[in-house]
This record gives C-alpha cells, sequence and structure tokens, in this order.
C-alpha cells in the first residue's frame, strides 16, 4: 500500500469524516424535515405516530433504501419527482466504477487492487448467508486472512465498508470482549448494495419479499448507526441464535434486533434477553413505536434516533 509522507499540524486540525445522507438529511432534503421532531419525539416517549404519517415515512423510508444516500442519486430522485422508476441507475454504477478505479490509485500492485475489488464485490454474497460471518475462503478457494488483510484494512480506513465484530460477553465496553478475526461487513450505502446486488428498484419501493431484503434492511441500519458514531458488534450462538447489533449507551449495553417487515416475532431477542437477564432491548422493523416485555419498538424510519 502506498502511504503519502508529509508532516501533519496535530492539535490544531478537526477531523471530521462525511458519510451517504442518512435518513434524517433525506427527509430535509425531500422538504418534509418538519416530522422530524415528531420522530423524536414519539421515540423518547414511545408513543404511536399516527398511521397516516407512519405509513408515509415508511414509504419514504424504502425509497431511500433503494436509491441510497450518495448526494448525486438523492439530487436525481427529486429532480425525477420521487418517481422510483424514472430513477437514473446510472448514476449509482458510475459511483461503483470510480470506486473501483481509485482503488487502482493507492494500492501497491495491480494484484493488491484485484483483492480489494475481490473484497468488496463479494459483501453482499456474504451477507446473505445464513451465518453472515465474513469468510475469506468464499472470496476464492483456500484463501486465508493474511492474504488479505491488507486490502481489508484499506476499505475499511477508506470507509467504504463497516466492519461489525463479534463479542463474545454482554459486557461494557464492548471493544474489550470483540474478536478481531470474527466479524460481519457491510457496504457504505444501501443504493450500491442493491446496484451491486442488481435488484429492481420498484421491487423494494413496492415492499415485495425477495431474497435480499433483509439483507439490505440490515446494511441500512449499520449505515445510520455508523453515522451516529457507534461502533457495530453483534453476538451470535451457532444454530441457536443471533443480534444483528450491540451497541454501547450511557445505559449500559443493548442489543438491537432488525426486522424488514412487521413481524413480531423476538426469538433471538427474546433468547437473548432471558439468557442475559436484561431490562431493555430494541426492535427496529415496520412497526410503529412502543414497548412491550422490556422491547423498545422503533420504525425503520426512526434509526436516525438511537444514539449513544
Amino acid at each position: 500500500m502506498k502511504w503519502l509522507k508529509s508532516s501533519f499540524p496535530v492539535g490544531k486540525v478537526t477531523i471530521k469524516y462525511m458519510y451517504p445522507m442518512t435518513f434524517e438529511e433525506f427527509l430535509i432534503s425531500i422538504d418534509y424535515g418538519q416530522v422530524i421532531e415528531e420522530i423524536r419525539d414519539c421515540y423518547n416517549k414511545n408513543k404511536k405516530m399516527s398511521n397516516p404519517i407512519h405509513e408515509k415515512l415508511l414509504n419514504y423510508y424504502r425509497l431511500f433504501l433503494a436509491t441510497g444516500g450518495m448526494p448525486i442519486a438523492v439530487e436525481n430522485i427529486i429532480k425525477n419527482n420521487l418517481e422510483i422508476l424514472k430513477f437514473d441507475n446510472s448514476i449509482l454504477q458510475s459511483i461503483i466504477d470510480a470506486y473501483l478505479a481509485d482503488m487502482k490509485q493507492y494500492t501497491s500492485n495491480y494484484y493488491e487492487n484485484i483483492k480489494i475489488e475481490r473484497i468488496y464485490k463479494n459483501i453482499p454474497s456474504q451477507l446473505a448467508k445464513e451465518n453472515k460471518k465474513f469468510q475469506f475462503s468464499k472470496i476464492e478457494k483456500n484463501a486465508r486472512r493474511r492474504d488479505y488483510e491488507e486490502s481489508l484494512d484499506w476499505l475499511i480506513s477508506s470507509k467504504l465498508v463497516i466492519p461489525c465484530y463479534f463479542v463474545n460477553k454482554f459486557e461494557t465496553p464492548l471493544k474489550g470482549f470483540m474478536q478481531e478475526d470474527k466479524f460481519k461487513l457491510y457496504l457504505s450505502d444501501t443504493g450500491i448494495l442493491t446496484q451491486l446486488l442488481e435488484i429492481p428498484r420498484n421491487k423494494i419501493l413496492l415492499n415485495d419479499n425477495f431474497q435480499y431484503k433483509g439483507v439490505i434492511t440490515e446494511n441500512y441500519v449499520a449505515n445510520e448507526l455508523q453515522a451516529n458514531s457507534i461502533s457495530l458488534y453483534y453476538w451470535a450462538e451457532t444454530q441457536v441464535a443471533e443480534i444483528d447489533f450491540l451497541i454501547d449507551t450511557k445505559d449500559g449495553v443493548i442489543p438491537i434486533e432488525v426486522k424488514a417487515n412487521e413481524n413480531k416475532k423476538s426469538k433471538s431477542l427474546n433468547y437473548f434477553i432471558e439468557k442475559n437477564k436484561i431490562n431493555l432491548a430494541i426492535r427496529i422493523s415496520a412497526n410503529n413505536f412502543g414497548v412491550s416485555n422490556g422491547i423498545k419498538s422503533v420504525p425503520l424510519y426512526a434509526t436516525f434516533c438511537i444514539t449513544k
């Protein structure tokens, strides 16, 4: 990997990372930002959103899921009056092509660039596995982590992928119990993910059931949490249960389960709650706000409300 050598004014510079737009920012962009305070109020007080607004927000959420938060993509869907069939798919493909071309500028040789591209393009299929742990052997036969370690570090450092590390203990700080060799990888934007998967965007907007629906939803939540500077961890017990995300908060560690629809069944979450004797958990789904049996229901469109 090539590194540029230069002096850096330590203590005089504040570093800010730019992420794709969050759903909150998307609402502002489409001139529906006036509802944000109401969303936050419902989140804080666990009170239901009015059904007409709830359904409208879910529709906007699905639109955002389909286009993603890259500013030029959002600009295009606004220009086309939020009509998904008029959305220019070539925009996201051009971004992917630019990413892959940019990789060549910062890698030491041709083979390193190939490795980075292989990891990047392999992420969607790995997320679709029942066991979402990223496996280097799925990239090519007999591949090992040490063969791809430098390439993976480049992708994580560039913020093109988001790691979510396995933890073997439900205690704070979670970072102290993470296993660096066991992780899931998410892409930085759902629009790019849907483009790589070649999923018709109208299927997402129509809320159809399709194989990758849960994968895209989980990736969306990862994007929203990362934008709020939340480090991502997960927990799993082989063939028993898996918790999509665990986060450190001022109230302690909180498990988060993600559902793409209105499914209220939480087998893994209930198992985890009983096993660890916890008082608060979050289920993100298409359901309205509320609390039941220690599980806080957060609509998908309100994920941006979750903070440390």
